[in-house]
């Protein structure tokens, strides 16, 4: 393991990524006065990835949420190196640290993440990631299905990626805080051309304590499980098991920096029956352990997702003739006879061009999604503290979810757009059933 990767409330191995800054406390009346601005990193599940390799140059910080990126009032983190990190290695509480730096009394408002551009970057120059091979690009996908390819990073992301918190630095205080970088959002397949961008999704969360760990069955360790914990269908903390020789380890799990709450606890993997645990209680400072005996020869606690029946294919398009685009996803969420809205698959889209031989040509104003999803009813169980669920099918929502197309231009209200995709559950033909919805954002969404 790298030094300065650290672990919170466990050692387990890890597979998610973030940046790290914390607050502790107010501002001060000394404008002489100092603290320490403290940074790291944490991310989400494998989803079809074996590796997602960035490779961080700098952070930036400002009092300014206006600040332009060649403005004024600028203090940067600029690491020894730029360093490349695999995202997929800081999942299950452990995070990357990025180093301090300190700063005038007052309150934070931008942070702007910079990767460096795989196009001009020295390679002489890159701590590499040790289990990364150091003639490829700095920034790179690796598919569990075998193979590669060079993560294009858009010539606006020079600047950094922006961020907007809000953080006191207090005097002789040390500010932390964690920004998310969700690797499977974050990478984007450009319809089939056969490319990939890298469009960082980045979420600034706090440093906390509490949080739920338990395990899944070993053999949906390769199966590619997705663990979430949401609320109303927003995951706040998401990860993969973790997949080791050790079998003490293998399929373990630790969803941590979790606010203090009432959750719903979400399970999917390709090709298998989703399976949710409502009204889990997340206490302050407190890890939830699902496998409450812990100790018991065989778990009997750890969760079995069981193989669906019946797929349908949600499909479709979505337009935006636009100049300027937005940021743009598609979720599918489906909501349970008890009321509870869960998020099941997300993607973000790419709008960009490419010619035969992989450069990129433009903006198109079109651009795809596809989701393969259960028709089977989801298995559906209350939290108890003894880790023994009863789950049930949840038979009346069989087969039945919601497409949401959402455009979020920046520092403005994401734009959404709803559509149904309910599938018949006892469809038995060749082949999947295929839904498909399309969606206009055409001057919807303010540039």
């Amino acid at each position: 393991m790298r030094k300065g990767k650290t672990f919170i409330q466990s050692t387990l191995a890890a597979t998610c990524a973030a940046l790290f800054v914390v607050a502790c406390g107010g501002g001060g009346d000394n404008p002489a006065a100092t603290g320490t601005l403290r940074t790291a990193m944490t991310d989400a599940p494998s989803c079809g990835y074996d590796n997602v390799f960035v490779t961080v140059d700098r952070i930036r910080v400002n009092n300014s949420a206006t600040a332009s990126p060649d403005g004024g009032g600028w203090s940067e983190i600029v690491l020894d190196q730029p360093r490349q990190i695999d995202l997929l290695d800081l999942q299950n509480g452990v995070i990357e640290e990025l180093g301090e730096i300190t700063l005038p009394v007052g309150r934070i408002q931008q942070v702007r993440l910079v990767l460096v551009d795989n196009a001009t970057a020295d390679p002489t120059d890159i701590d590499f990631d040790p289990d990364a091979d150091p003639t490829r690009a700095p920034n790179h996908v690796v598919f569990s299905a075998g193979g590669f390819e060079d993560l294009k990073t858009p010539s606006g992301q020079q600047s950094g990626v922006k961020i907007n918190v809000g953080i006191d630095v207090a005097e002789g205080q040390v500010a932390d805080l964690l920004i998310d970088f969700d690797a499977c959002k974050s990478v984007v397949e450009a319809g089939s051309s056969g490319n990939y961008l890298l469009k960082p999704v980045l979420t600034a969360i706090p440093r906390l304590s509490s949080g739920v760990r338990g395990s899944v069955a070993d053999a949906l360790v390769p199966e590619g499980v997705s663990i979430s914990l949401q609320q109303g269908g927003e995951v706040v903390r998401a990860t993969a098991p973790i997949e080791s020789t050790d079998l003490a380890d293998n399929g373990e799990f630790i969803l941590s920096q979790v606010p203090p709450g009432t959750y719903d606890l979400v399970f999917t993997a390709p090709g298998f029956i989703t399976k949710v645990v409502t009204d889990v209680v997340v206490p302050e400072g407190q890890l939830v352990d699902l496998d409450f005996d812990s100790v018991t020869a065989g778990d009997q606690n750890e969760i079995v997702l069981l193989p669906a029946t019946v797929e349908g294919d949600a499909v479709g398009t979505v337009t935006n003739t636009d100049e300027v685009k937005p940021a743009t996803f598609v979720e599918i969420t489906q909501t349970l006879t008890e009321g509870a809205t869960v998020l099941i698959n997300s993607a973000q889209l790419s709008f960009e061009t490419f010619d035969s031989g992989g450069v990129m040509t433009g903006v198109g104003d079109t651009a795809g999604y596809s989701f393969t999803l259960p028709v089977d009813a989801p298995q559906v169980a209350p939290y108890t503290a003894t880790g023994a669920f009863n789950f049930s099918a949840d038979s009346g929502v069989g087969g039945e979810y919601t497409v949401m197309a959402i455009a979020e231009p920046v520092d403005l209200t994401p734009v959404v757009q709803m559509a149904a995709a309910n599938f018949d559950p006892n469809f038995m033909g060749t082949g999947n059933q295929v839904i498909s919805n399309n969606f206009d954002f055409s001057s919807s969404p303010a540039p």
